[in-house]
């Protein structure tokens, strides 16, 4: 009798059913970036309002994601994943039918956004458990599978945004809510029907009490030299990455090149550059070092950010961004292998979650700090601050010798 050769198949195809149920899903939530806050605005008149729960969901996002850890590893992350997508499409879906029902109060809205956004970390962590397994499973390199899902990323904010914009003119505000659910719903089924991999919790884990686990991560994070490296850089990188695109490229635009449609551009072109960036590295990533690519991506970003303190013309300034988006694509990438490499598998969720958490955090502190040395010292000694932000933690990253052990496979 011959063995069915469809779950062989299956599993080598489970990579690329996983890219496709995250780009779905990241399309329809690029979209609701637009359409949350003109519904709100819609719907309530009050700009006031809509602030409130923009910061509301990023907020809930964050604390949420934090202690959500330990569950991602009880559950598994295929369950994880399935369950995610399916509250955020719930979520999004709520809002406009409540809405016509006339049962949408500001609390209950505020409830919504919360659902639709609110595990968005506990995603991501499950999302990158399962990628060892499906890559081994497609017989490709990690660190392809990490750039092509850095890559779906990327390629939905890049696209989402505008494509939100454009539906909500033609279809209106409430059709792209919808769209939003069936994006996430759809992400979910594809995820439960054809993925094999991380149906089963991950080996070893032990009944220990839910505050116990958490300590646990945080332990493990804090005694794991190269771990802890990599979290505090790459939540410096953030905060710097938040000041520059959030004030810098604002007032860059604004106070030089005069309009909305130059920062535009200027944006376009990082993301173009860092979808490029990112296809390189799924190339020829496995090749590299990972400590080369890493403290290589970050010097050449802060020599960048550096040469923008010319203020130059808005064609030089567009290709200035899009080497910066090229340079910098490969730094997650880099940094997702490190915590599939090195965290034990049984609290990769709990650990991945806490790097994630300080990762956003650092996001409005990063921005806040930027305007206020925009604002005392001018937007050119405020960007030479930042290539040298850049500059100070590139050579701590250099001098770390924790750094050398990035390709190490061992959990020391």
């Amino acid at each position: 009798m011959t063995m069915d050769p469809r779950p062989g198949r299956r599993r080598r195809w489970g990579i690329y059913v996983l890219l496709g149920a995250v780009a779905v899903s990241s399309v329809g939530e690029a979209m609701m970036v637009v359409a949350v806050p003109w519904f709100v605005l819609q719907t309530t008149g009050s700009v006031a309002q809509t602030g409130i729960l923009v910061a509301l969901g990023a907020v809930a996002s964050g604390a949420v994601g934090f202690v959500s850890g330990p569950l991602v590893d009880r559950w598994g992350f295929r369950a994880t994943a399935v369950l995610s997508y399916a509250v955020g499409g719930i979520g999004a879906a709520c809002i406009p039918v409540m809405h016509a029902l006339d049962l949408l109060n500001f609390p209950t809205l505020a409830a919504l956004v919360v659902a639709a956004n609110v595990l968005d970390i506990p995603a991501s962590a499950a999302v990158t458990g399962l990628v060892p397994e499906l890559a081994e499973d497609a017989g490709m390199p990690l660190e392809r599978g990490n750039a092509l899902l850095s890559g779906v990323h990327q390629v939905a904010q890049l696209c989402g945004p505008p494509l939100g914009g454009a539906a909500v003119a033609l279809l209106g505000v409430a059709d792209v809510l919808l769209i939003d659910a069936v994006a996430c719903l759809a992400a979910a089924a594809l995820i439960l029907g054809w993925l094999t991999a991380g149906r089963a919790r991950p080996a070893g884990r032990s009944a220990a009490p839910y505050l116990s686990e958490l300590r646990s991560g945080l332990r493990t994070l804090r005694e794991h030299r190269l771990l802890r490296t990599v979290a505090v850089s790459g939540t410096a990188f953030n905060g710097l990455d938040s000041g520059l695109a959030g004030v810098v490229l604002v007032t860059y635009a604004y106070q030089h090149l005069g309009s909305a449609t130059s920062l535009g551009i200027l944006l376009t072109a990082f993301g173009l550059g860092a979808v490029a960036g990112t296809v390189g590295y799924a190339v020829v990533g496995h090749r590299l070092g990972a400590r080369r690519v890493y403290l290589g991506s970050g010097l050449a970003v802060a020599l960048l950010i550096g040469a923008l303190a010319a203020l130059p013309s808005l064609p030089v300034g567009a290709a200035l961004l899009a080497l910066l988006g090229a340079f910098a694509a490969p730094v997650g990438p880099v940094r997702t292998g490190v915590l599939q490499r090195s965290v034990p598998r049984e609290q990769y969720g709990r650990v991945t979650a806490a790097v994630d958490t300080a990762g956003l955090v650092a996001v409005p502190l990063g921005a806040s700090v930027t305007v206020v040395m925009v604002g005392a010292v001018g937007l050119r000694p405020a960007i030479v601050t930042l290539a040298c932000g850049y500059l100070l933690v590139v050579a701590c990253c250099w001098a770390a010798p924790a750094l050398r052990g990035m390709h190490a496979d061992q959990h020391s």
